[in-house]
């Protein structure tokens, strides 16, 4: 039951990461063709760019900004959200497995 409730807590935790990926790494910027006005492209979701957001006005800085204030399109890569979830469910459960190897350690060395 134990080992169930570590898998539950770090999905859990897995998919509070997801979306606070989108904050805080910095978007990649692109320029589309124009065919129909200006139109710039802001890729989000950290290091495997999973969320597209299409906007008129160039030069914002963050997802708030960006989602919020005259975007035209918003486009979600679901291969991508997979791949990303699974990189961060994967670093999530190697950090707790190096830190619970890491605390029993030191409590057969003080007990």
């Amino acid at each position: 039951m134990e080992k169930m409730q570590k898998f539950i807590n770090i999905l859990f935790l897995s998919c509070l990461l997801m979306p606070i990926t989108l904050f805080i790494f910095p978007p990649t910027f692109a320029i589309t063709d124009g065919a129909n006005g200006a139109s710039y492209l802001y890729e989000f979701g950290g290091l495997v760019d999973w969320l597209t957001v299409s906007s008129d006005v160039g030069n914002k800085s963050g997802f708030i900004e960006v989602f919020f204030n005259g975007n035209t399109g918003v486009t979600i890569h679901w291969f991508s959200v997979l791949y990303n979830f699974f990189m961060i469910f994967v670093l999530v459960y190697m950090v707790v497995f190096i830190l619970s190897v890491c605390l029993n350690r030191s409590r057969k060395y003080y007990n």
